[in-house]
């Protein structure tokens, strides 16, 4: 069976290419085939990994090596029904995906385990629907409206993440940023259908976030009780409380203590439909997906094979 490994360089600040390089000899020394596709910008896995699918109709692996935002591009690209077994080599600053399925944070670890799999899960894959334009986003670890996606989108162009990657601490970035923007986010108010039937109210909603996982943000269990074997998202709603509580609140995310709170709500459900009053930003695996005011939540029906 082929391997296609989808390599980028830049994650970690340009350390993804040494990592690969290193990798690259040691597939070399196993004699197995493959072939590497390596990124240059943006959409470049998700092209890859749609023309690999196009081109080889047979059984194929097909491995990510970078963060989650490679990761999620790759995901994107692989059209529904597509013979893969997916495997992931940590090389970004976050890398929730890999740990929410216990995948070890060390690349040359996880790159032996996809060599020698012993196993493979069956994983959801999440789907973000922008209901004013139609359009349609994958996610395999989360998406989000409001306070945490706007993080996300600060982050994205920070030079401090960039710093960070430098010193192998970038997922602090996500940490000082969410400090900084507790007293700068917008909040609004919004109506939530969670399966299209049970319907919530809010005065004041400062996030939503769709978990696949259990961490989004460099580790944060946002959606401790997310499977993402299911077919479900467990949704965790911030709601109605005082931007000086917000900021209270912030440690106790870090054991997942935060669900035990008031104002805070976890919800497992197939669908979760959110109207806001004014636009929000949204992510999807950390991927800005625009300022939306109307957005559903809700796995794709699709599968994803990972080699474990």
């Amino acid at each position: 069976m082929k391997y296609y490994f989808i390599v980028n360089p830049g994650s970690r600040t340009g350390k993804g290419k040494e990592l690969w390089d290193l990798m690259q000899k040691r597939i070399d020394r196993s004699g197995k085939e493959y072939e590497v596709i390596v990124t240059r910008g943006k959409d470049d896995a998700r092209e890859a990994a749609a023309s690999v699918c196009a081109r080889d109709p047979e059984m194929k692996r097909i491995v990510v090596a970078g963060g989650d935002g490679t990761l999620n591009e790759v995901v994107s690209g692989i059209p529904s029904g597509a013979r893969v077994m997916l495997g992931v080599i940590p090389t970004g600053s976050s890398n929730d995906f890999a740990r929410g399925l216990g995948i070890s944070h060390d690349p040359v670890k996880a790159f032996e385990r996809v060599l020698n799999p012993r196993y493979f899960d069956k994983i959801d894959v999440g789907l973000t629907r922008i209901c004013d334009t139609s359009e349609e986003a994958r996610f395999a670890v989360s998406s989000s409206i409001g306070y945490d996606a706007q993080i996300c989108h600060k982050a994205l162009v920070s030079r401090l993440k960039k710093f960070l990657n430098r010193i192998g601490k970038g997922r602090l970035v996500y940490y000082i940023t969410g400090i900084f923007l507790i007293f700068r986010c917008p909040h609004t108010k919004a109506e939530i259908i969670i399966d299209g039937k049970r319907k919530l109210s809010y005065k004041k909603l400062i996030f939503a976030s769709a978990m696949n996982t259990r961490y989004e943000g460099g580790g944060m269990p946002m959606g401790p009780a997310a499977d993402p074997t299911d077919g479900k998202v467990t949704m965790c709603i911030v709601h109605d409380i005082s931007r000086f509580k917000h900021l209270i609140y912030m440690p106790s995310v870090i054991k997942a203590d935060h669900v035990n709170k008031r104002g805070v709500e976890q919800i497992t459900c197939t669908t979760c439909e959110i109207r806001t009053e004014r636009p929000l930003c949204v992510h999807t695996d950390g991927e800005p997906a625009g300022v939306r005011n109307h957005v559903i939540f809700s796995c794709s029906g699709d599968k994803l094979r990972v080699m474990r």
